[in-house]
């Protein structure tokens, strides 16, 4: 159950009478508190009010809340649509690789891209061992 059926099930049932018992029991027993026996009706009934504007408070902010869930969730589906199922069933086309074309390929010209014999170290003799440090 949400809490807003909570407070708003509760509230009228259990915590306002539970409020107005407090209150009333606190006019009569604390020390220092004379209330008259007429007054305790009126005691009683305002701490039931003291219960009821804070839950009434709760499900106006409650209310708000869900509307600005609403609103974000209208939001985020206008925005954020999903594919359209002609789009989703179409599957993505796969490149034709034609063996004829393959064999027509002539590798010897490609070995002539690595040559990088202009690049390569000349100071060193393959066959040298080279000692690092002293």
């Amino acid at each position: 159950m949400k809490p807003n059926r909570i407070v708003a099930l509760l509230t009228p049932i259990v915590f306002a009478p539970l409020a107005g018992v407090i209150s009333t029991w606190a006019a009569e027993n604390l020390p220092g508190v004379e209330v008259s026996p007429n007054a305790v009706e009126e005691i009683f009934i305002a701490g039931a009010l003291i219960a009821l504007a804070p839950a009434a408070q709760w499900l106006h902010g409650w209310q708000k809340y869900e509307d600005r869930q609403a609103r974000a969730l209208e939001t985020a589906a206008a925005t954020l649509t999903p594919p359209t199922l002609v789009a989703a069933a179409l599957p993505a086309p796969e490149p034709e690789i034609v063996e004829d074309e393959l064999e027509d390929i002539d590798l010897e010209e490609l070995d002539e891209l690595d040559d990088f014999d202009e690049f390569e170290d000349a100071s060193v003799v393959e066959d040298e061992t080279v000692t690092v440090g002293s």
